[in-house]
């Protein structure tokens, strides 16, 4: 006897229909698409690309890629090329793509930041190095680079300067050894080898940003206390008898006396005098 649909869910009531594809949307083939060479984001984990392309193959490229014509034919990535990765690591030949018009290298750099930054994909010393191309490289002002990438100024400053930390340092911070706050704590060292110390420390015993900064800080003296009274009028009197002038500093346990002399003459008569040799 024939088993009713009716035992499988209202779902099977309902006829599949093809997945809806998105307007603007093309395929084309993985093998003309070239990755965006002022593509901002440099890592890409193997374990993360792998688990992607396990789950292309299951359910396909759900979200196309973002590409513009290339002038010798073929595509430029401008973004997604962690999925395109993955795609071809599970064996897509064609994947979905949409096809951006870009005017010029500005174009291309700043549509891959903006979708790398709304991802949080980027790194900071990677989000700094694209600041850096767009302002060095393309002439463009850092209030440009914020109204471009919906950032703020001092935002886009504040990454940049991220830049000035040795090469090994921002490696740190490029692996998430090391954070954008330690970075930035750790720019306001003047000293290249005191910031290598310091990272060094951070990453191996494992300090906060707010350590580091406590670290940073200026040590705080404790206020000095004034001699008492008794020491004080101590000092005056052996200052009459001596004919210079006297310091007495207490320790916890102990202290010191102190015998100021001027020239080497009043060294010698202090030095007769307190071995008794003068009255």
């Amino acid at each position: 006897m024939k088993r009713s649909a009716l035992g499988k869910g209202i779902a099977a009531l309902i006829p599949e229909a093809p997945a809806a594809r998105q307007p603007g949307v093309v395929d084309v083939p993985v093998t003309e698409i070239r990755p965006n060479p002022l593509q901002p984001r440099r890592r890409f984990t193997p374990d993360g690309l792998t688990e992607l392309a396990d789950s292309i193959r299951e359910h396909g490229l759900l979200q196309p890629v973002v590409v513009s014509r290339a002038p010798d034919g073929g595509f430029h990535l401008v973004a997604g090329e962690r999925r395109w990765r993955a795609a071809q690591l599970a064996g897509l030949a064609r994947i979905p793509v949409v096809v951006r018009e870009a005017a010029g290298d500005s174009d291309l750099l700043a549509l891959a930041l903006i979708e790398n930054l709304q991802r949080e994909d980027l790194t900071p010393i990677e989000e700094a190095r694209a600041f850096h191309h767009l302002r060095i490289e393309l002439g463009q002002s850092q209030e440009a680079i914020a109204r471009q990438v919906g950032k703020d100024r001092s935002t886009v400053a504040n990454a940049l300067r991220l830049l000035q930390l040795p090469l090994e340092l921002q490696e740190l911070v490029d692996g998430g050894a090391l954070s954008a706050g330690h970075a930035r704590a750790l720019v306001s060292v003047d000293d290249a080898q005191r910031q290598r110390e310091l990272a060094e420390r951070c990453v191996r015993e494992g300090w906060s940003v707010r350590r580091l900064e406590r670290a940073l800080q200026p040590a705080l003296r404790p206020a000095r206390r004034g001699p008492d009274p008794d020491t004080m009028e101590a000092a005056d009197r052996l200052a009459l008898a001596l004919g210079t002038r006297i310091e007495i500093r207490r320790r916890r346990r102990g202290g010191e006396i102190r015998l100021h002399f001027g020239s080497e003459d009043e060294l010698i008569r202090l030095y007769r005098r307190l071995g008794g040799e003068e009255s």
